[in-house]
C-alpha cells in the first residue's frame, strides 16, 4: 500500500486553492478523488497484513495529510470571511447576506462548532501577509506560518500558540526596554513553541506555554489598566445547585488580603490548653479530650466535614461580618451598610409547609430568601417590628431592640470561651450568640437560653437535627439518632481543662 499517495493528493488539493486558473469544478473533483482514496485506505487497513512499524509510518503520513487538510480549511475560511465581509459592505451584491459571520455559515454547512471555525480564522489572520502604511509587507507569526504551510503542525496547535503569544504581548512589552527587544523575545518564544509542537504532544505544548508564562510573570509583571478593566473584578454567574456562583479575579495585594482574612478558618486553632500537673521527667500526658458526655466520659467529637472551599468561604464571610458589625464600612445612603431582610411574623415563627399561600420573606439586595436563613440571622440581628395595614401602609413601627447586650456577651464569653459544639476549637472572637430556644419562637434573651456557636455550627443547629440542651446553665449538644442512637448529651471541653468529674451533670 502506497502511504504517500494521500499526502500527494492532499498537497495537490492545497496547491489548487492557490492556483487562480483552476476552476471550481477542478477543486471539487480533487476533493472527491481524495475522499475516494481515503475510503480505500481505510478499507485496506482491515484486510492487508502489515507490521507494526509500517502502521506507525502510515499513522505519521495520515497525520501529515490531516495537517494539509487543515491548511485547506484555513484557506477556505479566510476566503469565505472576505467574501461575506464584501457582501455585508455591498461590494459584491446589493442584496443583504443572511449570514452574520463565517463562523455561523461554516458551522451550519460542516456541522461543527463556531469555536472550531474561529481557530481556523485565528491561524489565517496570523499567517496572512499584511501591508503596512509604508508599503512594507509583514507576517504576524512567521514561524507558525512556515510550520503550518509545510504540514509540520496542525491548526489546533497553531491556534493555541498564536493565542498564547497574544496573551503574553502585554507582559512581554512591560518587561522589555523597547519594541525591538519585545519582538526578539516574542520570536524566541514562538520558535521554541513550534519546535515543541513539531516533536511533542499537545500536552507538551501546553506545558511549554505555562513555563513561558511563569518565567515572564516572575519578572515582576503587573497587569495593565486595560487588562484590569477587562479581567479584574467579582462577577456574578447565576445560581446553581441552590448556591449563588461568583467568579473573582484579584491582583497580588487583593489576593494577600483575602488569604489573610480566611487564614484563621483554613488553619484551625491549635490546642492552647495543656495539662501541667505532671512532674519534670514524667512521661507526657495523653492529649486532653475535647468532648465529653453528660457523665464526664471522654468521647470522640464529630468530625468537621467541611471542604477546603467551604472553610475559605466561611473565613471570608466572617471577615465581612466583622466589618459590618464594627461599622467601619463606607457610608451608603446615609447609613452604615446593614444586612436588611423582610419577613412576616408567621414565616418567622415556624417552618412553612408546601402551599400556594403568599408570604413575605426577602432580602433587600438578593430578593426572595429562605425563611430559615432569616431565622438564623435573627439570632444576632436587631429586629424592627413594623405593623402594616391592609393597604401595606405602616400602622406602627417599634424601636430596634438588641437581642443580647454587651454585658450578656461578656458573661457568655467567660462561660463558654468559644464554640460550644463538641470538639470545635473556634475561639470566642469568631462566635455568635445563639438562642437555644429561638427568639422568633418565643425564646427569651437570657444567659440560661444562650450558647456561643461559630458560623459553621450555627448553620448546623439551624439546618440539621442537632439540638442544644441547657443543663444547669451549661450548653450540651444532643446528636441526631442517625449519629448516636442513644443521643448522649455532649459538651465541648476544649476550652475547659477541668477534671472530668467536675463536668458530670447533676440531675
Amino acid at each position: 500500500m502506497n502511504a504517500s499517495c494521500s499526502v500527494q493528493a492532499s498537497a495537490a488539493l492545497a496547491d489548487s486553492y492557490d492556483a487562480t486558473e483552476q476552476s471550481v469544478s477542478r477543486l471539487l473533483e480533487d476533493t472527491r478523488l481524495m475522499q475516494s482514496q481515503l475510503a480505500s485506505h481505510a478499507e485496506a487497513l482491515t484486510l492487508i497484513p502489515t507490521s507494526l512499524s509500517e502502521l506507525e509510518t502510515l499513522a505519521r503520513n495520515l497525520q501529515l495529510l490531516t495537517h494539509h487538510v487543515d491548511r485547506a480549511k484555513v484557506a477556505l475560511a479566510s476566503r469565505m470571511e472576505a467574501d461575506i465581509a464584501a457582501l455585508q459592505a455591498g461590494k459584491i451584491s446589493t442584496s443583504r447576506t443572511r449570514f452574520r459571520s463565517v463562523e455561523e455559515r461554516l458551522s451550519q454547512v460542516m456541522h461543527i462548532s463556531p469555536a472550531e471555525v474561529r481557530r481556523w480564522l485565528t491561524v489565517a489572520r496570523a499567517i496572512t501577509p499584511v501591508e503596512s502604511v509604508d508599503g512594507d509587507v509583514a507576517i504576524a507569526h512567521p514561524f507558525v506560518r512556515d510550520a503550518f504551510q509545510s504540514g509540520a503542525v496542525g491548526v489546533d496547535a497553531a491556534a493555541r500558540i498564536i493565542t498564547s503569544l497574544g496573551n503574553l504581548q502585554a507582559p512581554i512589552k512591560q518587561i522589555s526596554e523597547n519594541d525591538d527587544e519585545a519582538a526578539v523575545m516574542t520570536d524566541r518564544i514562538e520558535s521554541g513553541l513550534i519546535k515543541t509542537a513539531e516533536t511533542g504532544t499537545p500536552a507538551a505544548v501546553c506545558r511549554a506555554i505555562k513555563v513561558w508564562e511563569a518565567r515572564i510573570h516572575s519578572m515582576g509583571v503587573l497587569p495593565s489598566e486595560e487588562v484590569r478593566q477587562q479581567y479584574q473584578g467579582a462577577f456574578y454567574q447565576g445560581k446553581k445547585f441552590g448556591f449563588h456562583q461568583w467568579l473573582m479575579r484579584v491582583d497580588d495585594l487583593q489576593h494577600e488580603v483575602l488569604l489573610t482574612a480566611i487564614a484563621p478558618e483554613v488553619n484551625p486553632r491549635t490546642k492552647n490548653h495543656e495539662l501541667k500537673d505532671a512532674a519534670v521527667g514524667d512521661e507526657p500526658l495523653e492529649p486532653a479530650a475535647t468532648a465529653r458526655d453528660e457523665n464526664g466520659k471522654a468521647v470522640e467529637p464529630p468530625k468537621d466535614k467541611r471542604s477546603l472551599g467551604q472553610k475559605r468561604l466561611d473565613g471570608a464571610i466572617h471577615a465581612l461580618t466583622v466589618g459590618l458589625q464594627t461599622g467601619k464600612f463606607s457610608i451608603h445612603g446615609g447609613y452604615q451598610p446593614q444586612v436588611m431582610v423582610n419577613i412576616d411574623h408567621e414565616s418567622l415563627e415556624r417552618d412553612l409547609k408546601a402551599s400556594d399561600r403568599l408570604f413575605r420573606s426577602d432580602a433587600v439586595h438578593s430578593g426572595p430568601i429562605n425563611p430559615r436563613v432569616i431565622r438564623q440571622l435573627a439570632c444576632n440581628a436587631d429586629l424592627l417590628p413594623v405593623v402594616l395595614g391592609s393597604g401595606s401602609q405602616v400602622v406602627d413601627a417599634g424601636n430596634r431592640a438588641r437581642l443580647f447586650s454587651a454585658e450578656q456577651r461578656k458573661i457568655l464569653y467567660a462561660r463558654d470561651r468559644g464554640c460550644t459544639f463538641p470538639g470545635c476549637q473556634t475561639g470566642m472572637d469568631k462566635c455568635q450568640a445563639h438562642h437555644v430556644h429561638e427568639y422568633s419562637r418565643g425564646g427569651v434573651t437570657t444567659l440560661e437560653n444562650a450558647a456561643l456557636v461559630c458560623s459553621f455550627h450555627h448553620h448546623v443547629v439551624h439546618e440539621t437535627e442537632w439540638t442544644i440542651d441547657m443543663r444547669s446553665g451549661v450548653p450540651f449538644w444532643k446528636p441526631p439518632l442517625a449519629v448516636d442512637p442513644n443521643q448522649r448529651l455532649l459538651r465541648n471541653v476544649f476550652f475547659h481543662p477541668e477534671k472530668p468529674e467536675q463536668l458530670a451533670l447533676t440531675v
